[in-house]
């Protein structure tokens, strides 16, 4: 059975609540708000079911699953289970990619360090289905490579951390947080809200409010790794807790490249976007795989916002990263 047709199953269960655990899977999912890739999150309005199920770029309702015209990029099931396919209403012009990402950075520039923030913008206001999409920024803070380490350390995390990456990325600094992944509060939905009926009153273009952040269910750890150039990679590891089995379903834009890469025995999953809201360019790359030791599931992103970082680089990266 797949991951869509267990958790569909599983909802129809009980229609008034969902059950005890798929209710800590989702909650796990939506407490992380992942907008990988495009940086958008897609809440539901039936606000009294609570249900959610995160994607790399929105949050689906499980009672909704519409996959008309989609396409299955890949699918793993276990401990972390994780299913991406692509959507077609999820494709921008490259002009309107442009204009999201500059009224992004500008409330990016006055978040203070640690900070989330839900925007409203009135010329993006979209919905896929009934659900609308809520935009999300973070600023997160960011940690000196050494310091870094020793937070891992006190972190209880074992990943593996090299000094560099392809002998010319050095490790500079980490993050709790991704720069393409954004995590908001339980109140962002809410917050949107009230925006977006602020904006419409007063026909703002743009307005943006702080949110609380949700690490309480997935711990996320970026470590950045910069060459001469200033060209960046990202290291992210997406920890679930012991607790819970958190079950992604991914969107991704129809014009996605996906393609599987084998790493150390392990395969891994190829994604290129040319719409991404994050990042320093609007082209993001990421190498990423699932992996479970003990009681945890792990997803791991090797990552690029630059150009210039070619497929065959990242994914050389990556099996450094697994390498005994």
């Amino acid at each position: 059975m797949s991951i869509e047709q267990q958790l569909t199953k599983e909802f129809k269960h009980d229609s008034r609540r969902s059950p005890e655990g798929l209710n800590n899977r989702i909650t796990a999912e939506y407490r992380q708000q992942m907008m990988q890739q495009r940086g958008v999150s897609f809440m539901s309005r039936k606000r009294k079911k609570s249900v959610y199920l995160l994607t790399a770029l929105i949050v689906v309702m499980l009672c909704g699953f519409g996959y008309a015209g989609s396409r299955l990029l890949y699918s793993y099931e276990g401990k972390l289970s994780v299913s991406n396919r692509t959507e077609q209403q999820l494709q921008f012009k490259q002009e309107d990619v442009a204009a999201i990402r500059g009224e992004l950075k500008k409330v990016q520039e006055q978040l203070k360090p640690g900070e989330s923030a839900v925007v409203y913008l009135r010329d993006f206001d979209l919905t896929v289905g009934e659900t609308p999409i809520i935009y999300g920024i973070n600023n997160p803070v960011k940690v000196p490579a050494e310091e870094w380490r020793t937070l891992l350390q006190q972190q209880g995390v074992q990943e593996k951390l090299p000094d560099n990456l392809l002998g010319t990325y050095s490790l500079e600094e980490g993050m709790e947080a991704s720069p393409f992944q954004v995590a908001l509060g339980i109140g962002a939905d809410s917050i949107f809200d009230e925006l977006k009926t602020e904006g419409t009153a007063s026909g703002s273009e743009m307005l943006w409010r702080l949110t609380d952040t949700a690490n309480d269910f997935m711990d996320t750890y970026t470590s950045v790794y910069r060459n001469a150039s200033n060209d960046t990679i990202y290291v992210t590891w997406q920890i679930a807790g012991e607790d819970v089995n958190p079950a992604i379903l991914q969107l991704s834009p129809p014009g996605i490249t996906a393609e599987d890469a084998a790493i150390g025995g392990l395969t891994a999953h190829y994604l290129k976007n040319d719409q991404s809201l994050f990042g320093q360019s609007s082209i993001h790359q990421d190498v990423t795989w699932i992996s479970e030791a003990g009681n945890q599931g792990i997803a791991y992103h090797v990552q690029t916002d630059s150009a210039v970082v070619t497929k065959e680089q990242l994914i050389k990266a990556a099996e450094s990263l697994v390498q005994k």
